[in-house]
């Protein structure tokens, strides 16, 4: 099966010739119409290998944007969600095709790193379903080992005929069953996540994953994005699309910079959620996690005191500014009215609810005065919905400064 088509001007063939050279290389079968049999039709060939193919390559240039021929294979590649564009002249792909990435190789001359050649090579490993041969080790070959037949068994006279005897068969049979049954209702019966519930008295919580989790009282799972991240792309911005594919529709942009939250994943690309909500999926070789969900620590160690002035009383006087923030899962939308000062008292009550003893003086002394807290640890650890609630908070607070 073909893995590569290409689609092209006749006008550009030996610049196209570069690039299956390179497809080639990089360990992908391609096929391009420099091999078409001289007895098959041009229009059955092309609708035969586009359909075989699991990737098509389209090189946009001058001419082939003219071409009715590329246009149309285009079209079949888009169809079949398998297009992948690429520019050799300093021209943009025709209508609609305008509308999908494209990755430019106008300066392009055979080096691995040129960041438009890594997205070509990116889309194929999506496509293909496998890395670019030097991306990762061939897989050891099995060996086959021949089992011997079985020897024939030794003749053995008759046994004289005996009385019937009642077999225990059914009663095994009927015990299986009993116990088999009970096994899966117990497999069947929801397991409950550990989750941490404050009752002022500071006491330690437990842990459990950042990936996504299901209340205790049988909700719907719900994602813990306890990562923050940033971007690591050499164009200076990342789309967030609604599937994982590059083929799906883009849901907003990251810029270079830019914090986001996500959660540990399987697989090459992973959920993530921007300051403003917005929550889709991000090329994992794109994302850069940061250390976020941490506690201050003490001044001189990485963070200044808090700013002198007025602290924030919280509510009700309590000093609490977010009470529920152990419980569920903070919007960036209803952190816009807080102040950096209030974000970062917000951040580290988290830690003051779990009786964690701050190393910053400020914070001891802040936390302190109030009767619900109990520094009893140094180490805590905190629920998914918390670490998910510190990332936000972290990035939120950031921008707020």
């Amino acid at each position: 099966m073909v893995d590569v088509f290409i689609s092209y001007s006749r006008d550009n063939k030996t610049r196209v010739a570069e690039i299956a050279q390179a497809v080639k290389a990089a360990g992908y079968e391609v096929w391009w119409d420099a091999e078409l049999p001289p007895h098959r039709s041009y229009g059955d060939v092309i609708t035969e290998k586009i359909g075989m193919a699991k990737a098509a390559i389209v090189v946009w240039s001058h001419t082939s944007a003219q071409s009715e021929w590329v246009r149309a294979e285009a079209d079949v590649a888009r169809n079949q969600k398998k297009l992948v564009q690429t520019a050799i002249d300093d021209v943009m792909p025709p209508l609609p095709f305008n509308q999908i990435q494209f990755a430019e190789l106008a300066d392009w001359h055979g080096e691995a790193d040129h960041r438009g050649w890594r997205k070509v090579l990116m889309s194929l490993e999506e496509l293909c379903g496998r890395a670019p041969v030097d991306a990762s080790p061939a897989a050891p070959v099995p060996v086959r080992v021949p089992t011997p037949a079985p020897a024939p068994a030794a003749y053995s006279a008759p046994a004289e005929p005996t009385a019937p005897r009642s077999s225990p068969l059914p009663w095994i049979l009927g015990a299986a069953a009993v116990i088999g049954a009970g096994l899966l209702w117990w497999l069947l019966q929801p397991t409950p996540m550990r989750t941490t519930v404050s009752d002022g008295s500071g006491s330690g919580s437990a842990a459990v994953a950042g990936a996504p989790e299901t209340a205790d009282d049988g909700a719907a799972p719900v994602e813990a994005f306890v990562l923050a991240a940033v971007i690591n792309d050499p164009e200076g911005f990342t789309n967030i699309r609604a599937q994982a594919s590059s083929q799906s529709a883009i849901l907003g942009k990251v810029l270079e910079g830019e914090k986001f939250l996500t959660y540990q994943q399987s697989g090459s690309w992973w959920r993530v959620r921007k300051g403003d909500g917005t929550t889709g999926y991000m090329f994992r070789k794109l994302i850069r996690v940061l250390d976020g969900a941490n506690p201050d620590p003490a001044p001189g160690a990485g963070a200044a005191s808090l700013p002198a002035g007025p602290m924030p009383t919280g509510v009700g006087g309590s000093g609490v500014v977010i009470p529920d923030s152990s419980d569920r899962l903070l919007s960036a939308d209803e952190l816009g009215n807080y102040s950096a000062l209030e974000l970062r008292i917000a951040r580290n009550e988290i830690f003051a609810r779990n009786g964690f003893r701050f190393k910053d003086a400020s914070l001891r002394a802040h936390f302190g005065q109030f009767g619900w807290y109990k520094p009893t640890t140094d180490n805590v650890q905190l629920s998914g919905v918390e670490k998910a609630n510190v990332a936000l908070l972290k990035s939120a607070e950031a921008a707020a400064q």
